[in-house]
C-alpha cells in the first residue's frame, strides 16, 4: 500500500502532518491511461458558519481536506468529478493545493465555473458540482455548461465538460450530477429526479463536441429504479455493474446500494477498462472517512475499443467520428451509430 506524508503551511491553514496508508484496497480498473474519480464529498464547505458545513472547526476542515486529497492521489486521479461542495470558484482550491503538494509538483488544477451563492436565511451554503484534473494529463474542451438553462439549484449540481486526453488528442464528455436527494419512505422526490434525467437527456442528445459519454455522479436512485432504468433505456449502462455484480457505494441501514453512479453510452463504454468503488468512506475507518459515499473510479483508455459493440458488431474495428448536418455520429466497420449507441443503418 502506497504512503504519503502531507506537510502543509497554506495561506491562514496551520502546520499539519497527515500519514496516507490506505486501509482498503485501491481498486483494479485494468491497465487504463487515465482514471476518471466520481464522488459526493458530503458537504465540504469552507464557511464553517454554515448549517450543512460537515466540519465545525478550521482543523476538521484541514483534515478532512487531507483525506480527500490523498485519496485521490491514492487512485491515481487524472480527473476528479465531485459533488456537494460548496458553490464558489474558490472551494475547489483547497483540494487542489493539497494535492499539489503531497504529489510534490504543481500538475492539478480545477475549472472555474462562475458559480457562486452566500449562505442563505437559514444560514444553508448552497452547493454545486465541479471538475478537478491533471492539466499534464488531459485539457478541458469547450464550456462547463448544465441541462439546466434555468434554476440555480440544479444549474449548479449538474454539470456537462468534455476532455481531451493530451497523449492521443481523445475527447469524451463527462457529466457530473448530483439529483434530487431521497425524501422520505414514500420518495416524493422521484418526480424531481425524473425531471433531472429528463433534462440530462436532453441535453446529452444535443452534445456536438463528442459522441463519447460517461455519466457520473450521485443521482440519488438505486438501480432498478425509474431513474436509472430511464437512463438504461436511453443506452446508457452502469459500468460498475458491469466490471462488479456486487458493486456498492452507500450504506444505508446496514443496506448496500449503488447511490453514486458511472454510466457509459455503448462508445463510451468500449474505451472502459474498469470500474469499481473504493470503499475508502464505508469500510475505511474514523481516520480516513471523509465522506458517507464511496469514491467510484473509472479506468479510460481512450480510441481503443473493449468490447463487442451493438447487434454484433465488433467495436475492436477503428471507429471514425462523423459530422452531418451539425450532429455527430460515429461509424463502426461501416455501420452508423448515434452518440447513444443506436444505430440508424
Amino acid at each position: 500500500m502506497k504512503k504519503y506524508i502531507l506537510t502543509l503551511l497554506l495561506g491562514t491553514w496551520s502546520f499539519c502532518t497527515f500519514a496516507w496508508n490506505s486501509p482498503v484496497a485501491i481498486p483494479d480498473v485494468g491497465n487504463a491511461r487515465l482514471h476518471i474519480i466520481g464522488q459526493n464529498a458530503a458537504n465540504y464547505v469552507s464557511n464553517l458558519e454554515s448549517s450543512n458545513s460537515s466540519c465545525s472547526t478550521q482543523q476538521e476542515f484541514e483534515a478532512k481536506t487531507n483525506k480527500i486529497a490523498n485519496a485521490f492521489l491514492a487512485l491515481q486521479a487524472d480527473i476528479v468529478a465531485i459533488c456537494e461542495v460548496e458553490r464558489n470558484d474558490d472551494i475547489l482550491g483547497y483540494i487542489v493545493n493539497a494535492m499539489n503538494t503531497i504529489y510534490g509538483e504543481n500538475v492539478y488544477t480545477y475549472i472555474t465555473d462562475g458559480l457562486s451563492a452566500h449562505a442563505s436565511a437559514g444560514n444553508y451554503q448552497s452547493l454545486k458540482s465541479g471538475y478537478i484534473y491533471r492539466s499534464d494529463k488531459v485539457t478541458p474542451q469547450g464550456s462547463n455548461t448544465s441541462p439546466y438553462s434555468s434554476g440555480a439549484e440544479y444549474k449548479a449540481r449538474m454539470r456537462i465538460q468534455a476532455f481531451k486526453e493530451n497523449s492521443t488528442n481523445e475527447v469524451f464528455v463527462l457529466s457530473m450530477n448530483h439529483f434530487k436527494a431521497k425524501d422520505s419512505s414514500s420518495d416524493a422526490g422521484e418526480s424531481t429526479r425524473l425531471q433531472n434525467v429528463s433534462n440530462l437527456i436532453s441535453a446529452l442528445r444535443n452534445i456536438t463536441s463528442d459522441p463519447d459519454i460517461l455519466i457520473m455522479g450521485d443521482l440519488n436512485a438505486y438501480m432498478g429504479e425509474a431513474p436509472i432504468e430511464a437512463l438504461e433505456e436511453e443506452g446508457y449502462e452502469e459500468q460498475l455493474v458491469r466490471f462488479d455484480s456486487k458493486a456498492y457505494t452507500y450504506i444505508y441501514r446496514g443496506q448496500k446500494g449503488i447511490l453514486d453512479h458511472a454510466m457509459a453510452n455503448s462508445t463510451m463504454a468500449g474505451q472502459i477498462t474498469g470500474a469499481r468503488a473504493y470503499h475508502i468512506n464505508t469500510a475505511g475507518g474514523y481516520n480516513y472517512k471523509y465522506s458517507d459515499h464511496d469514491a467510484v473510479l473509472v479506468g479510460l483508455n481512450l480510441g481503443k475499443q473493449q468490447r463487442e459493440g451493438l447487434d454484433g458488431v465488433s467495436t475492436t474495428a477503428p471507429a471514425r467520428k462523423v459530422l452531418r448536418n451539425g450532429q455527430l455520429y460515429i461509424e463502426i466497420d461501416g455501420q452508423t451509430f448515434t452518440i447513444t449507441g443506436i444505430r440508424i443503418r
